[in-house]
């Protein structure tokens, strides 16, 4: 099954994953867009599971403003080099387990206790319908009733797609949209929706989607009112986004957020 090929790739990319939101703009501003929008939601002191935690950037920011976070991935050695980065401080024992599993696996988590879970990876890496459905299930016993979920999709289309950057809602009846990505030598799978598709997903396994945020093409506007970039990383971010055709990672895909609410 692909469950073996993503744990192998990402065993292999530790490193890559952990800095990939420090290593340009875009990243970082992903980083910080994404950090605000959970203080937003989460009060200090929240119980939150992330589920498909890697290396855990986004556990450990949480674990900074005091909530109990409980890690889950595919990858033994991502979830290693979390404990590592937490051993001995003062954060380490607000974290409730560390456990390498797979997001359709999660009977041993309790019934009703988490606040949130961030669930920022494994949607788009389950390219089956089914285990969508189980992942899902699980995050609705999980929660706690009114508490939140944090969703990652990928649009069909790549980054400088007429269709994705115009946000065109209407073209997502596109048969099973799987395709493939090389990552550390691994053809790691990827399953692809458009955000009309997603937020059907969540309403049918009993969701609302509370507000939704494209990751990958932010605008500089945005950027400006929302993030604290230093002037010469945001004239870089802005240069990024004002010219396309000099990128690099044209065979990136947008990426998308969804804040959902258990009904």
């Amino acid at each position: 099954m692909y469950r073996k090929t993503i744990a192998e790739a990402y065993d292999a990319g530790v490193e890559e994953e952990y800095n990939r939101l420090k290593e340009n703009s875009l990243g970082e501003a992903e980083y910080l867009l994404i950090t605000e929008l959970l203080d937003d939601y989460l009060p200090i002191c929240s119980t939150i599971i992330d589920i498909g935690s890697g290396p855990g950037r986004y556990a450990e920011h949480l674990l900074k403003r005091n909530c109990k976070v409980g890690v889950v991935d595919l990858s033994a050695k991502a979830l290693k080099a979390f404990s590592d980065r937490m051993e001995n401080t003062q954060h380490q024992s607000n974290i409730i387990f560390n456990q390498v599993s797979c997001a359709t696996h999660l009977y041993w988590i309790a019934d009703h206790s988490a606040d949130a879970i961030l669930l920022m990876g494994p949607l788009y890496h389950l390219i089956d319908e089914a285990h969508r459905t189980v992942a899902l299930t699980h995050c609705q016993r999980i929660l706690k009733p009114g508490g939140y979920l944090f969703t990652v999709f990928l649009t069909p289309f790549l980054l400088n797609s007429t269709l994705a950057r115009n946000n065109s809602e209407d073209v997502y009846d596109l048969g099973q949209n799987i395709t493939y990505t090389l990552f550390q030598g691994f053809r790691v799978p990827q399953f692809r929706c458009w955000p009309k598709e997603a937020k059907e997903i969540m309403a049918h396994q009993n969701f609302e989607t509370l507000g939704f945020l494209y990751l990958d093409d932010i605008k500089a506007k945005e950027i400006s009112n929302r993030c604290t970039l230093p002037p010469n990383k945001y004239k870089l971010l802005n240069d990024f986004i004002s010219n396309p055709e000099s990128r690099t990672d044209s065979g990136k895909t947008q990426q998308y957020m969804f804040v959902n609410k258990k009904r």
